[in-house]
């Protein structure tokens, strides 16, 4: 064989050695995006169209402020608990007086297949208390987020409030 054959042999070789790495790289990214907890594209944009009319809302609730069924409306308890973003979004529960476990164990009422969410992560329940629905995190490892902000305590879950639990985000309708 001729040097210039093995000098075509060496860069092919070579060539083919950063193509195999950038298709390990490649991969790794779209594994490491499929499997993080962060919130989809839709559900941010729902966030942000709703963050918009959170802010034009000040002249919207001035008019209805003085009609009879808003505040009936806002009395109304929860029957559904539904699942909006994650592997089981459109799926939902209904509301019980029993209290629903949330977690990847299958002695969960709901359970959520998913590597940041523990055995038995949360629940929510019937506040005798306050005749309310709430959610208590069962110390987990990755924690609940009601509203944008990992909760410590039992805290009251008031209708269309998201929380979050690793990839799965679900409300009380």
């Amino acid at each position: 064989m001729t040097e210039l054959t093995f000098a075509l042999l060496k860069y092919g070789f070579l060539a083919l050695l950063w193509v195999f790495i950038w298709l390990a790289v490649r991969s790794l990214r779209q594994d490491i995006e499929t499997f993080s907890p962060r919130p989809s594209r839709s559900r941010r944009r729902r966030e942000r169209e709703a963050h918009k009319v959170k802010s034009e809302a000040p002249q919207v609730p001035a008019a209805r402020s003085s009609a009879a069924p808003a505040p009936g409306r806002h009395t109304q308890q929860p029957t559904l608990l539904v699942i909006i973003d994650g592997p089981l979004a459109g799926s939902s529960v209904p509301l019980a007086e029993s209290e629903i476990t949330l977690g990847r164990a299958a002695s969960n009422t709901v359970v959520l297949d998913d590597e940041f969410v523990s055995s038995h992560h949360a629940r929510v329940y019937l506040d005798a208390a306050s005749g309310q629905w709430a959610i208590e995190d069962l110390h987990s490892t990755n924690g609940t987020v009601v509203n944008q902000q990992r909760i410590n305590r039992p805290t009251i879950l008031p209708a269309r409030i998201p929380v979050r639990i690793g990839a799965t985000t679900f409300e009380l309708r």
